[in-house]
Parts: C-alpha cells; sequence; structure tokens
C-alpha cells in the first residue's frame, strides 16, 4: 500500500516542522537561509537532505554519522546553483519550467520524495528513495519532451563524493571499458557501458574499511565519467553516470530528445 503526501510551500518555515513520521521514517520541512526550502529525510542509520524547489537537488547525505560529500563544499546552499551540494542534475533541456508539485510517497519499508516541474516545452520529475534501515539511496529523473521539436540532452546525474586519501576503486568492467583523458582534469571516460554489462557497479574502497557504491542500469546511463583522485585533493572523485560521451555532450545539438519522447533515469548509491 502506497500513502501520498502532498507537500505545500507554506510547510517550509525557518522553524523546523515535522511532516511525516512513523515506519522508521521521519520528514521535517525547514528553511535554509535565503528563504530556502529544504526537506530532511532520515531513516535509522542517517539522513539526505534535499532541496525540493531546486530539481530535488541533494544537499548532504550523512550515514552513520559520515557526510559522504566532499569536505571542501560551502556550508549552505544557494538560490539556483548547484555548487557545495552532493548531487545534481545536468545537461537537462534548458527550457523545463520551475517546480511546482512535491510529495511523499510512504511504502511499508520505503519513502520516495518526488517533485514535479510546471507542463511547457520540457517537465521533468525527479524522485528521491530512502529504504529502512539502509545507507543506500536512489536518485531518480523522468524527462518528458512535451514540445514539438525535439530537444538537446546530456544528462548527468553529478555526485559529489569526498575522496579519501589512499581509496581504491574498482568496477565491474573490463579495462578496456575506461579510457584516460589526457588533459589537466585527469578525467577517466567510459567506452560505451552497454557493451559490456547490463548493470554497471563503481565501488569506492577506502583504507579504513568504509565502502561505497553507485549502481544503474546501462540502457538507461551508457557512460560515466570518473575524476583521477589527486594527491591533496578534495574535489570530486567517483562515477558521475551519463546518458552519452561527455566528448559528444560538448558538441550543441548532438544528442536529441524527440518530440514527445520520455526517458527515465535511476541511480542507486551510497555505503555498502
Amino acid at each position: 500500500m502506497k500513502t501520498i503526501i502532498n507537500l505545500s510551500p507554506g510547510l517550509f518555515g525557518t522553524q523546523p516542522n515535522e511532516v511525516y513520521c512513523g515506519a522508521g521514517f521521519t520528514v521535517t520541512a525547514f528553511m535554509f537561509p535565503g528563504d530556502i526550502a529544504a526537506l530532511a529525510l532520515q531513516n535509522q542509520r542517517g539522513t539526505l537532505t534535499l532541496l525540493p524547489y531546486q530539481d530535488l537537488m541533494i544537499w548532504d547525505a550523512v550515514f552513520d554519522g559520515q557526510s559522504l560529500k566532499s569536505k571542501a563544499s560551502r556550508a549552505q546552499p544557494r538560490r539556483h546553483d548547484t555548487r557545495g551540494c552532493f548531487a545534481s542534475h545536468q545537461g537537462l533541456p534548458p527550457d523545463h519550467g520551475p517546480v511546482i508539485d512535491v510529495w511523499l510517497e510512504v511504502e511499508e519499508k520505503a519513502i520516495t520524495v518526488r517533485v514535479s516541474t510546471a507542463d511547457g516545452p520540457c517537465r521533468i520529475q525527479p524522485a528521491v528513495q530512502l529504504a529502512a534501515s539502509s545507507t543506500q539511496f536512489s536518485i531518480e529523473m523522468v524527462i518528458n519532451n512535451l514540445a514539438e521539436q525535439a530537444q538537446p540532452l546530456s544528462y548527468m546525474c553529478h555526485m559529489n563524493y569526498a575522496c579519501e586519501e589512499g581509496a581504491v576503486f574498482r568496477q565491474n568492467l573490463p579495462g578496456c571499458a575506461l579510457n584516460i583523458r589526457d588533459n589537466p582534469q585527469q578525467v577517466i571516460c567510459s567506452d560505451d557501458l552497454s557493451l559490456y554489462v547490463d548493470q554497471a557497479e563503481f565501488f569506492m574502497l577506502a583504507p579504513c574499511g568504509r565502502r561505497f557504491v553507485t549502481r544503474f542500469a546501462t540502457g538507461q546511463f551508457s557512460y560515466a565519467v570518473l575524476q583521477r583522485p589527486r594527491a591533496n585533493s578534495r574535489a570530486t572523485a567517483f562515477v558521475q553516470p551519463a546518458s552519452c560521451s561527455p566528448e559528444v555532450a560538448a558538441i550543441p545539438m548532438a544528442v536529441m530528445l524527440k518530440a514527445g519522447e520520455m526517458r527515465e533515469f535511476r541511480v542507486t548509491t551510497g555505503m555498502l
């Protein structure tokens, strides 16, 4: 059984407002400075801090007392600015409208926050799902081209993981699927992953014993980008699932979403 709880803008104020509590979850609405609405989605193991009216950006992800995002991130979010967040949606069609609907979907062992933008040339519907007692969560995106012409699309689920010094990276892919690009960012780009596996898995193994994972279907995300860790660097170093090759995405109008076409994406990530 699924229970739907609609959340109106009036629920978000300077004082925390518990909008749901039950089945091992607590959801609290509040405001960051600058009138930025936020939701704290909490289970027994940790808390996801979401910005529903900023395309459901994940500001922070804390499990077992540890934040997963880069330590170099700023302390407070800013309006229309993805810098400093744990996860954001990049490469969306530029003319999708503002978020107008926010709601919870409560099930027996999971809770999902969903949002939807206003109808226009493009409608997006991001979601974040957290299971009870879990340190992993899912990031979803539905993109619907409602226009009568194709629109550019080079979607990437960008995650700003902290990279611990000495971390080891593993994946369920052959070495030939990864290609190191010789550039200042030292980016490792994948070949078309759907040629190798149906479900891609990337692991980051920290020296202290903590393990992190990112999984996604290669039929949705055919490519991935990794930034090679550098000495004394706190920059992003884990995988970024992408719907197209970074080289293709850099070419205007190279990848298009057909008129009336809908695409769905889902990434599962977090601690093992």
